[in-house]
C-alpha cells in the first residue's frame, strides 16, 4: 500500500508540475503584449485580407447556417475541441485576452467577428469560419467555393491550422497531415 501511495504521489506531482510550467509559459508569452493573432490575414496578407474584407461581400454566417447544409459534419464535430476553446480561455481567466481571442473565437479582429460574449455569443469558440473565413460568398454561391479558406485551397487551410497550432501557443502536430486528413471527413460521434 505504501508504494502505491508513493507512485500515486509522485505521478501527481508529476501532473501539478507540468501544468504549473504550462501556465508560466502561457502568462509570460501574454506578457510579451504581441499584437493578436488574426490567422487568415496572417495566412493570405494583410493587403489580400483588407481587400476582401473592404469589398463586402464577406461577412459571419455562424455555425448556425453551416449545418443547414453541412448537418453531418456539424453533428461529427459536437465533441471537437474546437467547439469548446473558448470555454479553455475562460477557465484559465484568459476570455479578455486578445492575444487568446484570435485562436479561440470566430473572427476576432475581423469586421462582424467575436466582439464579447455579450455582444457576439454566436461567435465564441472556433466554428466553421474559425478556419475557413467568413462564410456569406459560399452561401450565395450555393456552396460552391467562396471561401477564402476553403477546402478548394488545401494550402491556404493548410496554414490556417498551423497559424494557432503552433509550438508557441497551443500544441503542435506530432503528425500534421494525419490530423489534417482526419479533420477532412467528420461522422456523427467522432472526437478529435
Amino acid at each position: 500500500m505504501y508504494k502505491f501511495s508513493q507512485s500515486l504521489l509522485g505521478v501527481l506531482l508529476v501532473i501539478m508540475l507540468s501544468a504549473h510550467a504550462e501556465e508560466s509559459r502561457i502568462e509570460a508569452q501574454l506578457n510579451e503584449q504581441a499584437p493578436p493573432i488574426i490567422p487568415l490575414k496572417e495566412v493570405i496578407g494583410e493587403k489580400a485580407f483588407d481587400e476582401a474584407m473592404a469589398s463586402g461581400k464577406y461577412s459571419f454566417a455562424t455555425n448556425f447556417k453551416c449545418r443547414l447544409c453541412h448537418r453531418d459534419f456539424f453533428v461529427g464535430r459536437k465533441q471537437d475541441v474546437h467547439d469548446h476553446a473558448f470555454a479553455k480561455v475562460l477557465e484559465a481567466g484568459h476570455g479578455e485576452s486578445e492575444q487568446c481571442l484570435g485562436c479561440h473565437t470566430t473572427g476576432y479582429g475581423v469586421k462582424g467577428g467575436f466582439k464579447s460574449t455579450i455582444l457576439t455569443p454566436q461567435l465564441a469558440n472556433v466554428q466553421c469560419e474559425g478556419c475557413h473565413g467568413p462564410g456569406s460568398e459560399h452561401i450565395r454561391r450555393n456552396a460552391r467555393g467562396g471561401f477564402l479558406a476553403g477546402t478548394d485551397r488545401p494550402e491556404i487551410l493548410k496554414q490556417m491550422c498551423l497559424t494557432c497550432h503552433s509550438g508557441r501557443w497551443s500544441r503542435a502536430f506530432d503528425d500534421f497531415e494525419a490530423a489534417y486528413n482526419s479533420y477532412k471527413t467528420a461522422k456523427p460521434g467522432d472526437k478529435q
